[in-house]
């Protein structure tokens, strides 16, 4: 067995044919009543209401539903569009 220098194994086994160190039970502290954790919060600027409200107005669902029958029709399936939206990825630096 390794023996580390102010090191006191308390968990170790007492091995058989010899007798247990009988030491009294120590009494387990109550825990105090639990406070109540404190929740995050999130402050809104009226900036970022008026914000947030501008962006939804641009929201136009017949305007989406009409992009998205054009997807799903193949509309955008050609060479050109391929090619337009390469260019513009390069242009920008997304890649």
């Amino acid at each position: 067995m390794t023996k580390i220098s102010g090191y006191t194994d308390l968990l170790r086994l007492t091995p058989m044919g010899t007798q247990a160190d009988q030491r009294p039970a120590q009494p387990v502290a109550e825990v105090p009543d639990a406070k109540p954790v404190k929740a995050d919060q999130v402050q809104i600027s009226d900036a970022a209401r008026r914000l947030n409200a501008e962006q939804n107005d641009a929201f136009d669902p017949e305007r989406v539903a009409e992009l998205r029958q054009r997807v799903l029709s193949g509309a955008y399936n050609t060479l050109d569009v391929v090619d337009q939206v390469a260019r513009r990825i390069l242009s920008r630096g997304d890649l």
